[in-house]
């Protein structure tokens, strides 16, 4: 970049310097610039994914899921947790494993499984109705309804509960780590 404003040649070098400098600094803030959207576009955002089995798009902004999803993961291992049948209830057991941590899959397993069990031996159905479910603000969440268990088509009785769900996400997985009935339940109602 060789100017020829002035008659003197230093005159020009030091135009030459002064068009460099500001080059330099018109530069430099439009790195920092472009640096500070690049975090805010990072920051804010969202992926969006479509799992099988969900009732619709699942977001994670700041690496933390929606509500919805967790939600959606409520009610299916709910579902896969208290409605079986004696025919069912391995495979379903099986499926819900799958969601546990791996530091608690072990002990968890032991617990389905004798579960399944005890209702392949006694030929128990149960069908649970949720009715609530609330999203606590240390990744549990509580999940309300009715439960319902036959031994072919006599009822064997009724009961209101509660079931405490508590979870981990890791770099976006849903991760089970307990699936427990809530103490202090209302008694057993016979039908």
């Amino acid at each position: 970049m060789n100017m020829k404003k002035y008659i003197q040649s230093t005159s020009n070098v030091f135009a030459n310097n002064r068009l460099l400098k500001f080059a330099v600094v018109v530069i430099a803030v439009a790195g920092i610039f472009n640096s500070f959207m690049v975090y805010r576009a990072v920051s804010y955002q969202k992926v969006i994914l479509i799992p099988p089995k969900m009732t619709g798009t699942i977001e994670f902004v700041k690496g933390k899921p929606t509500d919805k999803y967790i939600w959606d993961m409520a009610r299916v291992i709910t579902s896969l947790a208290e409605t079986y049948s004696p025919a069912t209830a391995r495979a379903q057991f099986n499926e819900l494993l799958e969601y546990y941590s791996p530091d608690k899959y072990p002990k968890a397993s032991v617990g389905w499984y004798s579960l399944a069990s005890r209702i392949e031996e006694s030929q128990v159905c149960s069908i649970f109705y949720l009715e609530s479910i609330k999203l606590k603000k240390d990744t549990s969440v509580e999940i309300f309804g009715e439960q319902r268990q036959f031994v072919g088509d006599t009822s064997i009785f009724r009961q209101s509960k509660t079931f405490v769900m508590s979870y981990r996400i890791d770099k976006g997985r849903f991760y089970l780590l307990d699936f427990k009935e809530k103490e202090n339940q209302t008694e057993k109602e016979p039908v």
